[in-house]
């Protein structure tokens, strides 16, 4: 008897720490059936556009190719390792777990690449965030998860999950027979799972794009102020070096004066001590009046 052929079950989780719990546990209680099932965990990282430094972000534009490259390869670090925590989890409880991790500027994008290149048939992605979530919940409500549903490849199959609660299912039946009747993920009587179809009502879409709009006006508005920020700092720091440079000025003028005046008054004593003599001192006196710039 030939063994059973491995069974592949990705789950698609954010890059917050914890953040894609709920959606494992709802995979690990639904999907996994034997040990001829593997949960891969997967990740779509982006690469930060804006570095912090020093409690200020700037944007990478703005820093030098090291500084990016660095805090990139830090932030990389930080998801794997954030991978490898739920890869532990499912360790304990016996289930055999790989993470795969892609790089993409956007998240909707890297899971359709994912899906393409990996063949993916059995996706489960996070619908809402679970503060989100109601029993009247029938639908994805978050962006991501709309376009990934409109996107992706037919032939994968995605359960969207929130608070480890089946939201609807897409599968290739919803582009051939959208208004079919739902059948249960599970054998429960009484369950029902709606399926959705690729398109979105116009009005959440005109939502979004002005939510969009309002985004980028206030990203760039940030931008702008941090820029201003960053030259009224270089401008402070030149002030400081340049009134430092006047002040150390001022004290070096300040000794040299103190010590010609005192150089004079030396001079001046000794010029008055042997005037009052009638002393055959002449020669020195004439050599200390020719060392004095003072005129009596």
């Amino acid at each position: 008897m030939e063994p059973a052929a491995e069974e592949k079950v990705f789950v698609a989780v954010p890059a917050e720490p914890g953040a894609g719990q709920s959606t494992l546990l709802w995979a690990l209680g639904h999907l996994y059936s034997s040990r001829a099932t593997t949960v891969v965990v997967t990740h779509v990282h982006v690469p930060p556009q804006m570095i912090p430094i020093m409690g200020v972000k700037f944007h990478v534009s703005k820093m030098g190719a090291d500084q990016v490259r660095v805090f990139r390869r830090a932030e990389r670090e930080k998801a794997e390792e954030m991978l490898d925590d739920y890869i532990s989890r499912c360790s304990e409880i016996k289930v055999k777990c790989e993470k795969l991790v892609i790089e993409n500027e956007d998240v909707v994008s890297g899971l359709v690449e994912l899906i393409r290149l990996h063949g993916i048939t059995k996706l489960v992605v996070a619908g809402a965030a679970d503060k989100q979530y109601s029993k009247k919940l029938n639908r994805p409500v978050s962006k991501t998860a709309t376009e990934i549903m409109e996107r992706a490849d037919p032939s994968c199959k995605i359960w969207f999950v929130c608070k480890e609660k089946l939201i609807c299912i897409r599968d290739k039946q919803v582009q051939t027979a959208p208004s079919a009747a739902a059948t249960p993920l599970l054998p429960t009587v009484g369950q029902e799972v709606p399926r959705l179809p690729f398109n979105q009502e116009e009005d959440e879409t005109d939502k979004e794009t002005g939510l969009d709009y309002e985004l980028e006006e206030a990203r760039k508005a940030v931008e702008e102020l941090m820029s201003t920020a960053l030259k009224e700092s270089f401008r402070r720091r030149k002030a400081q070096e340049e009134l430092a440079a006047s002040l150390h000025k001022v004290t070096q003028t300040k000794i040299q004066c103190n010590c010609a005046r005192h150089t004079k008054i030396q001079t001046c004593v000794l010029l008055l001590f042997f005037s009052d003599f009638d002393l055959n001192f002449e020669p020195c006196r004439r050599k200390y009046t020719r060392s004095c710039t003072w005129r009596r």
